[in-house]
């Protein structure tokens, strides 16, 4: 069994960004070495990310991304009909929220120099393609809000530390070639 991720478009357009982004949270699943998880991903503008920033955090302000862990209180949340009823097989971990109002926006020449990566304090030499400068961002924030998921967090020194170096770490090894995504569906 693997994984299963819902990838959904709260606002017109930005389907088209669906299949690339199940792709990338595949990839960091399979290097995390995590199986039968289930994740929700909700692709929004930046009003509803201001809205549910709002409600959630309390700050009026839009932010790139917003993950939400699924609690640990033990509740088992019925299949759909789809599956036969019964039991899950996968394990709900929670939902995350991409603002793709701002995590499209192209990193500008000043923090990624081709050849090299140079984000998050990220600086590989290594090349990276045209499209993969593109969708840098958005795979950093992805990576950033499934590391919340499994329960890291930067709210004290030495928990952002721990974080930064995971948020590193995952993020080489998706731009890697050879940790491809399965074809699920």
């Amino acid at each position: 069994m693997t994984n299963k991720i819902l990838v959904v478009s709260l606002e017109k357009g930005f389907e088209k960004f669906e299949k690339e982004i199940k792709k990338t949270v595949f990839k960091a699943l399979r290097i995390l070495k995590k199986k039968n998880v289930s994740v929700e991903i909700y692709l929004v503008g930046s009003p509803k990310m201001r809205f549910l920033n709002k409600k959630f955090r309390g700050k009026d302000k839009t932010a790139d991304i917003l993950s939400f862990e699924e609690p640990k209180n033990g509740f088992i949340y019925p299949s759909s009909s789809a599956t036969g009823g019964g039991e899950s097989k996968f394990k709900r971990i929670g939902e995350i929220y991409l603002n793709l109002d701002i995590s499209q926006i192209n990193v500008d020449e000043t923090q990624i120099n081709p050849p090299h990566i140079n984000i998050c304090g990220i600086n590989a030499n290594k090349k990276i393609s045209e499209n993969l400068r593109k969708n840098l961002r958005g795979s950093v924030l992805l990576v950033h809000g499934l590391l919340h998921l499994f329960g890291y967090h930067h709210n004290k020194k030495n928990d952002k530390i721990r974080m930064d170096k995971a948020e590193q770490k995952l993020l080489l090894q998706i731009t890697d070639s050879k940790h491809q995504a399965p074809n699920n569906k």
